[in-house]
C-alpha cells in the first residue's frame, strides 16, 4: 500500500465493458460495450481521477472516479460520480466512498451504498496486469458480505501513444539575476493565466534572451501565481525585457494576461547568495506540446527578511546548517539568493529592493514530504534558534506546485 498505488493507471485507456442488466435478481443477462478513459494525477500524488465515456452505450454519458489517499491510514477512498448526478446526495455532498488498499497487484475497496432503494455492500477490485493492461470489477452484497454478485467488469488496455512531444531544454543561462514574481489574481482566473502562460508566453521570453525558470500555483493562496525568470546580468536583463515587452507575443497576449491580474508588482530582484549558489538550469527540460498534467513535487520558497545584507557568517550558517537540515528532510536544495543591490534599470517593471533578504528554494518530492518535514520539527530545533538573530521580521514560506510546463519541478 502506498501513495503511488494508482500511478500505473495514469494515461489513456480503451476498455471492454460487461455490465449486468438486472442486479441482485439472479439475472444472467449482460450487456457489452466499449469505453475510453483518461486518468490524471493532481500535484502531490494524493489525488487522482479519471473520466469514462462510452458513446456506443450511452451517448453523452460520462462517469468519473475520484481517488484520495489518506497518509495517516494508508487507505484509498474512491468516489464514483456521473454527469447526471449519481454519487451526489440530495444535499449536494459526495456519497460515501469505497475504502481499501492494494496488496501487491490486487486492490480491494469496500463501502456501503444502495441498489434500487435497498442497502448493499459494494466492493471494487483492481488488478494490475503489467504496464499496459488492468482489470476492474464491481460486486454487490445484500447479506453483509457473506455472498457477492459481480455486476460490472472492465478490461483495460492502454492506448498506443501518438508520437509524444519531445521535452524541450530550458535556456542554459547562468542566471546571475533572478526575478521572483508573485501575482495576485482576480478570483477564479489562475487557471486561465496558467494556460495562457504555458502555451503562449514561455518560448517568446526565452527567444528574447531570458530563461523562464519555473511557474507555479501557490497551495496556500488560490488566486496567487508565482514564477521565476533569470538573466545572465543586469545589462542582459534590460535588453531581454525590452525585446519581449516591445515584441509581438506580449502585444498580442498582454490584454488577456493583464485581465487576470489584480497586482503584478510584487517582485523580488535577486542574485545568487554566493558564486554557484543559484539554481542550475543546464540540463533542465520542460514538456513540449499540449499538456494538462502538472508534474509532481513541491517547491518551498522561503523568504527571510534580514536586519542587514547577508554577512559571511549567515551564509556559512546557510550552507552548513540550513541546507543539511532540508536535505535530511528529503528535499533537494535548489538555490540561495539575496537582494540584488544594483538599481532597477527597467522601470516599466517595478521591483522590491528596499530590504535585504535571503531566499531559499528547496524541492520536496511531494506535498506530503514537506508536511512530514515540518511536523518532524528539525527546522524548528536546528535552524530557527540560530537564525533568529539575523532576522528583521517573520519569514514568508510559499508552498508551490509547478504548472505542466515548468522547467523546475519534482
Amino acid at each position: 500500500m502506498a501513495i503511488n498505488d494508482f500511478d500505473f493507471l495514469v494515461g489513456r485507456w480503451t476498455s471492454r465493458q460487461r455490465r449486468l442488466l438486472h442486479r441482485l435478481q439472479g439475472s444472467q443477462a449482460w450487456e457489452s460495450f466499449s469505453g475510453r478513459s483518461e486518468v490524471q494525477q493532481l500535484p502531490g500524488g494524493l489525488i487522482n481521477f479519471d473520466t469514462l465515456e462510452a458513446e456506443g452505450w450511452r451517448p453523452g454519458w460520462v462517469g468519473m472516479s475520484l481517488r484520495v489517499f489518506n497518509i495517516a491510514t494508508g487507505l484509498w477512498s474512491i468516489h464514483w460520480l456521473t454527469h447526471d448526478g449519481d454519487g451526489i446526495d440530495a444535499a449536494g455532498r459526495l456519497s460515501p466512498p469505497v475504502v481499501g488498499r492494494f496488496e501487491g497487484d490486487h486492490g480491494v475497496f469496500e463501502g456501503e451504498d444502495e441498489c434500487d432503494g435497498r442497502p448493499v455492500r459494494v466492493r471494487f477490485e483492481w488488478q494490475r496486469q503489467g504496464a499496459d493492461r488492468a482489470r476492474w470489477q464491481q460486486a454487490f452484497s445484500a447479506d453483509g458480505g457473506r455472498s457477492w454478485e459481480v455486476n460490472w467488469v472492465m478490461e483495460f488496455e492502454r492506448e498506443p501513444s501518438a508520437t509524444p512531444p519531445v521535452a524541450e531544454a530550458a535556456m542554459p543561462i547562468d542566471c546571475e539575476v533572478v526575478e521572483l514574481r508573485r501575482y495576485r489574481l482576480h478570483p477564479g482566473q489562475r487557471e486561465r493565466l496558467v494556460a495562457l502562460f504555458d502555451t503562449q508566453l514561455v518560448e517568446p521570453q526565452e527567444e528574447a534572451g531570458m530563461v523562464v525558470m519555473g511557474q507555479f500555483r501557490d497551495l496556500d493562496a488560490g488566486d496567487r501565481f508565482v514564477w521565476l525568470r533569470g538573466f545572465a546580468s543586469m545589462a542582459a536583463r534590460r535588453q531581454a525585457l525590452q525585446a519581449f515587452y516591445d515584441g509581438p507575443a506580449w502585444q498580442r497576449h498582454r490584454q488577456a494576461a493583464n485581465a487576470t491580474m489584480i497586482d503584478s508588482d510584487d517582485v523580488l530582484l535577486l542574485r545568487p547568495a554566493w558564486p554557484g549558489a543559484g539554481v542550475a538550469m543546464q540540463g533542465r527540460r520542460r514538456p513540449a506540446g499540449p499538456v494538462r498534467m502538472a508534474p509532481a513535487g513541491l517547491l518551498q520558497a522561503c523568504i527571510l527578511p534580514l536586519r542587514e545584507p547577508a554577512l559571511p557568517a549567515l551564509l556559512d550558517f546557510c550552507r552548513h546548517t540550513m541546507a543539511p537540515c532540508l536535505q535530511a528532510g528529503g528535499a533537494q536544495v535548489l538555490g540561495w539568493y539575496v537582494t540584488e543591490p544594483t538599481p532597477n534599470d527597467f522601470p516599466r517593471l517595478p521591483v522590491h529592493q528596499d530590504e535585504p533578504l535571503l531566499v531559499g528554494l528547496a524541492m520536496f518530492p511531494q506535498a506530503a514530504a514537506f508536511d512530514a518535514f515540518v511536523q518532524g520539527g528539525s527546522w524548528a530545533r536546528q535552524v530557527q534558534p540560530g537564525l533568529a538573530g539575523w532576522l528583521a521580521g517573520t519569514p514568508q514560506v510559499h508552498r508551490l506546485v509547478a504548472t505542466a510546463r515548468s522547467a523546475l519541478h519534482g
